[in-house]
């Protein structure tokens, strides 16, 4: 679609010929996340047309977003906005009305405490019902393992005998979270138990889903994923007490437990989790500097002999005393 015709179509009709365009330049995840926010753009703009859209326009889409949706999501929906105006020439003139919603500082992650740990591992095995909550806990928990990676592993994603699993997420935007993770007593054992479930729900092919989709009760497919276990998890953590925490967060625990251990360099941990969060990593370079203290301190074992120097004369340039 030409420029011209782009800018007096309608929001709708512009957007799906915009990213049209892009497709070949953007993979399938990327263009997934685009469609979805597209859809929620064109609730809000409708047949608004592209040269329609202004800075009134973006606050007060930020200000009806901001009831449901988080500043990162609204910040990503604006900026689709964004590159649409600037592909008909008009951002320029909208740029100085419009102002992304500030950031929160921390994570809406968070790393369990000591004690929620311990209350999840003793309280997660009561119920038949969060079986699958409590596996996907003690993995992400021991793995880095995020719950999107969780859902998309396959019978023949785990190697028995190497004790591994291999993570490829479907649609992964950085080739760094594609990895091989090798397992622990607690993550070997959860595998196992959810290897043993698949072959009972019918998984028995290798590219089958370790987690199946059910699509009615008492039926699965195993050529499709499950969706979430977020009831199960919700249940399983106020029988534990613990608030404020979602699936993912799992996974931010076990990268901030890694980063906090001197023993772990930068490179094992990035070989376990893949990509981590700038934040995690600034936090690292922190804790870590405590450890190069205490190697440049072994350095010191044998105490060098003091310079001596004779008088107060002190050695021209060029030249060395005997």
């Amino acid at each position: 679609m030409r420029t011209q015709v782009l800018a007096q179509s309608s929001f709708t009709e512009a957007a799906t010929a915009w990213l049209e365009s892009r497709k070949n330049h953007l993979g399938p995840r990327t263009i997934k996340d685009y469609g979805e926010m597209i859809d929620t753009l064109a609730e809000f703009f409708s047949e608004l047309k592209l040269t329609e859209i202004g800075g009134d326009e973006l606050r007060a889409y930020q200000k009806m977003r901001m009831v449901k949706a988080g500043a990162s999501r609204i910040n990503r929906e604006c900026s689709t906005i964004q590159q649409m105006l600037k592909r008909i020439g008009r951002w320029q003139e909208v740029a100085p009305f419009y102002q992304a919603l500030p950031m929160p500082k921390e994570s809406p992650h968070r790393r369990l405490t000591p004690e929620e740990e311990e209350r999840l591992y003793r309280v997660g095995p009561r119920n038949p019902k969060w079986d699958v909550a409590y596996c996907a806990f003690c993995i992400s928990a021991n793995t880095t393992c995020g719950p999107g990676e969780l859902r998309h592993i396959r019978l023949m994603d785990i190697d028995w005998a190497e004790n591994k699993i291999y993570i490829q997420p479907k649609g992964a935007k950085n080739n760094g979270r594609i990895r091989y993770i090798a397992l622990n007593a607690i993550a070997r054992k959860s595998f196992e138990y959810l290897f043993e479930r698949a072959k009972k729900l019918g998984c028995c092919q290798s590219h089958h889903y370790l987690l199946p989709f059910r699509p009615k009760k008492g039926t699965y497919d195993p050529e499709r994923p499950v969706l979430d276990w977020r009831y199960a998890l919700r249940e399983m953590l106020v029988a534990a007490e613990i608030e404020n925490l979602s699936g993912y967060s799992f996974r931010h625990h076990c990268i901030t437990k890694l980063a906090e251990n001197p023993r772990v360099s930068l490179e094992t941990l990035k070989s376990i989790a893949g990509w981590v969060d700038p934040r995690i990593l600034k936090r690292y370079s922190h804790i870590h500097i405590d450890a190069q203290r205490t190697a440049l301190a072994s350095l010191e074992a044998i105490v060098p002999k003091p310079v001596q120097r004779c008088g107060n004369d002190t050695p021209s340039r060029g030249k060395t005393r005997a």
